[in-house]
């Protein structure tokens, strides 16, 4: 019976981020990418969601390495948990592995990395997988994709990409380089989804740099706070050039941006015009000062969130202060980032941001350039990959479009387990998988009932009923309620009496389920649900 090769997503499909995906022929697996991706605004106290990595760990025995696109955190800041349970060769493009090593050395796991560079037109072998990369436009530079070649045939795993001409650094897709290692066919294109709801094409990055030179030039007197992502170092490396072009100095705040500015200037990557760069404490002239900052998505310890809290320990925002949030806000973000924009005006500021002016362009190609890449691979599957529910599914309607038979495009969901023999595709029953969620050091310990009780927290508060009992267990005395974000109690007095009056009429009955019998109390009075917590005191 002829082996098979088959494709397993564990991340990065109906959702943005945690982007993992398995590759699998014989008794040979490799990984590409193995990233995070952050809580929404209802997973109280989680900081990461994770790929769940059973599956990879329970076969490790036949993993043979893992291979990066690029340094997001979407795409490599798993690995450090990843790495508690497995040993593999780890590859990536030099600033990739510089941001990788980072993540390591921070979570103490360095010690069991094996970092390997990838060098332009190397072919990596993985017994019957032979990788090759190529290179893609990205907001990050050093950005890859893959041409994956196996028994059964070619696959192109395209990371995340854009066909932008003009990048801010230099680094375009090499669509010329893909047609020539694909000039055999292909057998399946996984490809960026992302902006497949987006028509036409992505604006390039040099619209950005033509934005903020202009802006720049009009802020005479005022001080400029920029925040973008500490990724997108082209950008910063703009910001830099048309500081210096202005007669600005530049300082950091926020430890990503500032580790990240480091690490690109060490690799080459960031070129600082002399003198540029100053300490935040520095003493500048406000009219002579770029700030650059954390914190476009509004997270709540970054510097900008800081400073419209008033918070931040050396910048205080007011009037004459020129804020540009350079950085698109990533869905489920708005919500925050509305609240932070809202205070940054509050303090007198004049906020630039994106509907306003083109301080932001997506690192994401749209639809024509979605369609481009399709033609120019002319695979015979189709398997939409990054992206949410709609993003997949329009993706897979540009494939159509493309010639592309609807029978030969597969919209996966994380676990799916898409298999090929060279000759038709199918998928087999998914792997069970789940979010594993990060709460501090706990990894994974945090499941749904527990995320149950703290929405319910978080809605209705609790209530702790302090119940006095003797050595049979018999109530001896008055029960006493606490009350934390349910009701104000002075002001709920009968509410009081009534869950007393129910404590006793339990026990009276000889019945115990205090619990039960609260939280019915509560809904019946209030139609809210607190959570109840009986404490027995024995006296």
């Amino acid at each position: 019976m002829a082996q098979k090769l088959q494709i397993t997503p564990l991340g990065g499909l109906g959702e943005i981020g945690k982007n993992m995906t398995v590759y699998e022929y014989g008794r040979n697996m490799i990984i590409v990418d193995c990233g995070v991706k952050f809580p929404d605004n209802d997973m109280y106290g989680i900081d990461l969601v994770l790929p769940d990595f059973d599956y990879v760990v329970q076969n490790q025995d036949r993993l043979r390495g893992i291979i990066l696109t690029h340094g997001h955190m979407d795409h490599i800041a798993a690995l450090p948990y990843l790495l508690r349970d497995i040993d593999a060769p780890i590859y990536g493009t030099p600033l990739t592995l510089g941001l990788v090593e980072r993540q390591l050395k921070e979570k103490h796991v360095l010690d069991r990395a094996d970092l390997r560079t990838l060098t332009k037109n190397e072919t990596l072998h993985f017994g019957p997988f032979h990788v090759t990369p190529f290179a893609v436009a990205h907001s990050i530079p050093d950005s890859v994709g893959f041409v994956i070649d196996t028994p059964a045939g070619t696959i192109v795993h395209t990371g995340d990409y854009k066909l932008d001409e003009t990048p801010a650094g230099g680094r375009t897709t090499d669509l010329d380089s893909l047609r020539a290692l694909t000039k055999n066919g292909v057998l399946a294109l996984v490809g960026d989804s992302t902006n497949a709801d987006r028509p036409g094409r992505t604006e390039t990055e040099r619209v950005v740099g033509e934005t903020l030179d202009r802006l720049l030039a009009g802020a005479k007197g005022q001080r400029v706070i920029i925040a973008t992502f500490s990724s997108v170092l082209a950008r910063l490396q703009e910001i830099m050039t048309l500081a210096h072009k202005h007669g600005r100095k530049v300082a950091l705040t926020g430890r990503s941006l500032i580790e990240n500015v480091a690490l690109a200037r060490e690799l080459g990557y960031l070129d600082v015009p002399a003198g540029v760069l100053v300490d935040v404490n520095a003493r500048v002239p406000k009219h002579k000062m770029v700030v650059l900052a954390t914190g476009s998505q509004g997270e709540p310890r970054s510097a900008l969130n800081q400073m419209a809290n008033d918070e931040h320990r050396q910048i205080k925002v007011g009037q004459g202060d020129l804020v540009i949030i350079s950085g698109g806000t990533i869905p489920g973000n708005e919500e925050v980032v509305g609240q932070m924009l809202n205070k940054l005006f509050e303090r007198g500021a004049n906020v630039i941001y994106g509907r306003m002016d083109t301080v932001h362009v997506s690192g994401h190609g749209s639809r024509d350039e979605l369609r481009t890449m399709i033609e120019t691979v002319r695979p015979r599957f189709m398997i939409p990959a990054h992206g949410e529910a709609r993003h997949l599914h329009l993706h897979a309607q540009l494939a159509a479009e493309a010639g592309l038979r609807p029978e030969d495009i597969f919209i996966l969901k994380n676990g799916s387990q898409w298999l090929t023999d060279g000759q038709r595709a199918w998928t087999d029953d998914p792997l069970p998988v789940a979010d594993v969620l990060v709460d501090g050091r706990l990894i994974g310990e945090i499941g749904e009932i527990v995320m149950r009780d703290r929405h319910r927290l978080s809605q209705d508060g609790f209530i702790v009923a302090l119940i006095p009992v003797d050595a049979q267990n018999r109530l001896v005395g008055e029960p006493q309620i606490v009350s934390r974000g349910f009701v104000y109690l002075k002001e709920a007095e009968d509410l009081v009496a009534a869950s007393r009056e129910e404590i006793k009429r339990q026990y009276k009955r000889g019945k115990r389920d205090v619990q039960k019998a609260l939280e019915d109390l509560f809904y019946r009075e209030t139609q809210s649900r607190p959570v109840v917590l009986p404490q027995f005191i024995r006296v």
